[in-house]
């Protein structure tokens, strides 16, 4: 890894589900930032339910249903959104649902980063905080970027959550290789208040950052940019905390494979840290056989 990282070794595509309503608009500004940062490709996709009517399913057999009126109004839009900025997004529709949407456009791009919104009012954003979560998350090969902020410019700040794992390992690496020159807070939590925790609770856990980045085999003057720090109580309030008090924009976490849940960071579900983070989260599997820590 090089801290004057080289175009290559950043991602070529980005993958956006979205359905273009006002509620998404978060997240497709998103995608066009990092599209432009990054020189990628975009590729909007739309995932739709189908025919639900004997009326639709007579309509889309003769092709004479919505569905052609949908993408010409879909291309239009994207034409208008996208005028004037160096990002020319591909429109992709699909029928059926939504999380075998997402993971079969995914696994035809590779490297893509996959980017989609968090709003726990929104059926379709509820892939993200509801049953399909586990699945979405431990299916994808590449990393998921779970939008809720709005766009302010780059990532600034970004906090990688550590529990000395491979998974972890792994979320470091992502966040150095994608966002290069930044500072990255990586943070460990010790599950006890700080007047209960042993006196030489913290100083132990910051040590053991450092022999984490021992074996991170990072290249010369990338180690400078990483602040270990350590905080205290339950793992979602004191990331929380971090976040709102540092003026953190984005989380890393790592995804432990082959869990119910999707299991991150010290045992949370990302259904727990994606319904409290303030901000917008990465999330980003861990290799088959890795070792959870």
């Amino acid at each position: 890894m090089n801290d004057d990282i080289t175009d290559s070794l950043q991602p070529r595509r980005l993958l956006l589900a979205t359905d273009l309503s006002p509620r998404c608009d978060r997240p497709l500004d998103r995608a066009r930032q990092l599209a432009a940062e990054w020189r990628a490709d975009l590729t909007v996709l739309v995932v739709q339910q189908g025919p639900s009517t004997p009326e639709d399913v007579s309509s889309w057999l003769d092709g004479s249903g919505p569905g052609q009126a949908f993408h010409h109004a879909a291309r239009a839009e994207l034409a208008e959104e996208f005028a004037g900025t160096s990002v020319t997004p591909a429109l992709q529709v699909v029928e059926g649902d939504v999380t075998d949407g997402i993971l079969g456009a995914a696994a035809t791009l590779g490297d893509a980063v996959v980017v989609i919104g968090a709003s726990p009012d929104v059926p379709f954003e509820q892939v993200i905080l509801g049953s399909t979560a586990g699945r979405l998350v431990q299916d994808l090969a590449q990393p998921l970027l779970v939008v809720r902020q709005r766009t302010r410019g780059s990532y600034a700040r970004v906090l990688v959550a550590n529990d000395f794992s491979d998974a972890s390992r792994r979320a470091l690496d992502t966040a150095l290789r994608l966002f290069p020159g930044r500072g990255i807070t990586l943070y460990h939590v010790l599950e006890d208040s700080a007047a209960d925790a042993p006196p030489d609770a913290a100083q132990a856990s910051l040590a053991q950052g450092e022999r984490f980045l021992d074996g991170c085999a990072l290249a010369a003057g990338v180690r400078e940019r990483i602040h270990i720090a350590v905080g205290h109580g339950l793992v979602t309030e004191s990331i929380t905390r971090h976040v709102i008090e540092d003026g953190i924009r984005l989380v890393v976490l790592g995804v432990h494979p082959q869990s119910t849940v999707a299991r991150v960071f010290m045992g949370s579900t990302s259904e727990d840290l994606l319904q409290h983070l303030p901000c917008d989260t990465l999330l980003v599997r861990a290799t088959e056989g890795s070792d959870d820590g």
